[in-house]
């Protein structure tokens, strides 16, 4: 596949901070190096929403029910950023396919070279969404195999957004699914039996995280926090991904994954 035939494809779009000029500046040097045009998506910043705003989504009746801690005003951001990327793919481009790209990663390689495979398995009218990063190993389904990289059906999507190739049908399901969300988008996404996408995931990476070497994330941190309430929460946290991997795996099964 050509740059050209890519770009008529796949509408590229990174998620960027207004103040985070620095952080655009970098990976839209990154990908006009590689050929490709990214339009960049103003994200949602939380220190500038009221908490009626940072409420319009976010549901805490949903977070207690379905999430072990309330999430933070950067979470909530975060959330509401990816929304907004998929609501602009919808209402602004004909083109099958997006890729949505956070601003702290780069390509490993050409995307040229994943670029058929990542038709190969957005084509089609099942709702797909394709990760192209995770921070550890996973186990599942091998749905693509070809040149050294394979794509998975996993039995545990992984966390993190950093990367992420989608067609038109996902982008609306997983706005219909988020409305209202109680939990982080990328736990939200591990739940493929509440939006039903398709999430399959490559391997090995096709990009690279970079965030410490431009400033780290802004959502993660525990300053200021108490030891109680720091043991607390990961009991919680453990207690809530021991049930999850559970649940996904049964799905896994049970919806021919």
């Amino acid at each position: 596949m050509t740059t050209s035939e890519l770009q008529n494809l796949f509408e590229l779009y990174v998620i960027n901070l207004d103040r985070s000029a620095d952080r655009w500046q970098r990976i839209s040097q990154h990908l006009d190096g590689l050929g490709l045009y990214a339009q960049r998506i103003s994200a949602v910043d939380a220190r500038q929403l009221s908490p009626v705003e940072l409420s319009e989504h976010y549901n805490e009746y949903l977070n207690k029910r379905t999430f072990f801690i309330g999430l933070k005003p950067a979470e909530i951001g975060c959330f509401l950023s990816h929304r907004k990327v998929l609501q602009h793919f919808i209402d602004h481009s004909d083109k099958p396919y997006a890729i949505i790209l956070e601003d702290d990663v780069e390509f490993s390689a050409s995307p040229l070279a994943y670029a058929e495979q990542w038709q190969q398995v957005l084509t089609g009218p099942r709702a797909t969404m394709l990760k192209l990063y995770k921070r550890r190993p996973i186990n599942g389904l091998v749905v693509v195999e070809a040149h050294g990289t394979s794509i998975l059906r996993p039995h545990l999507v992984p966390l993190g957004t950093q990367s992420q190739v989608i067609n038109r049908q996902a982008a609306k399901q997983l706005l219909q699914a988020s409305e209202q969300f109680g939990m982080p988008v990328d736990v939200a996404y591990q739940q493929v039996w509440q939006h039903g996408v398709d999430v399959l995931v490559a391997t090995p990476n096709q990009i690279n995280e970079i965030s410490e070497a431009v400033g780290g994330s802004s959502i993660s941190g525990s300053h200021g926090l108490s030891f109680a309430y720091k043991a607390k929460r990961e009991l919680r946290r453990s207690w809530f991904r021991a049930k999850l991997r559970c649940k996904s795996r049964f799905m896994f099964w049970q919806m021919g994954r």
